[in-house]
């Protein structure tokens, strides 16, 4: 009894990696979708008000969900250090600490930096709808990859754990 429990745990433990996997995947291509809506948020006001950037991060994260909801918050909080801190040097910063996006997205989203705050609101507005479009394709890119991979993922685990109680047994 003792044997059929334990394999039956060990067969469980592998399958849960493999799904566990396969779940840190999609939410990968989850957090890309918010900050690509996050931006989306930050594009709309600049063409309808053009508010300085302690107005238009607030108007997103108040908007935004997740990822760019927290991204936003944060730069909001780092506002109050520009003295000791460039904008352009904490919004990478910041984005570095989004291991959500993973590198790609994070790569995509470091450039903007550079512009925010920095430039008339039309050049902001391209700068998002640029980094945007990229979230976009990104997005797209990883949601097949999930698809393929995550179902790979939870086979590996599943046959896994399998194989590992036929060697038990």
């Amino acid at each position: 009894m003792v044997r059929l429990m334990g394999a039956v745990l060990v067969a469980a433990g592998g399958a849960a990696l493999g799904f566990q996997a396969a779940a840190g995947l999609r939410r990968r291509v989850r957090a890309v979708r918010q900050t690509e809506v996050g931006l989306a948020v930050l594009e709309r006001e600049l063409e309808l008000s053009a508010p300085p950037l302690s107005r238009l991060l607030e108007r997103g994260a108040a908007q935004a969900e997740g990822s760019a909801r927290k991204l936003f918050q944060d730069c909001i909080r780092g506002l109050d250090s520009l003295d000791r801190e460039e904008f352009s040097a904490l919004w990478r910063r910041l984005v570095r600490e989004r291991d959500e996006l993973g590198e790609q997205g994070q790569a995509v989203l470091t450039a903007l930096g550079d512009t925010l705050g920095r430039y008339d609101a039309q050049r902001q507005r391209e700068a998002i709808a640029a980094a945007r479009r990229r979230l976009e394709e990104l997005a797209a890119q990883l949601e097949a990859d999930s698809r393929r991979q995550g179902r790979v993922y939870q086979a590996l685990g599943l046959s896994g754990g399998a194989f590992l109680v036929i060697l038990l047994l």
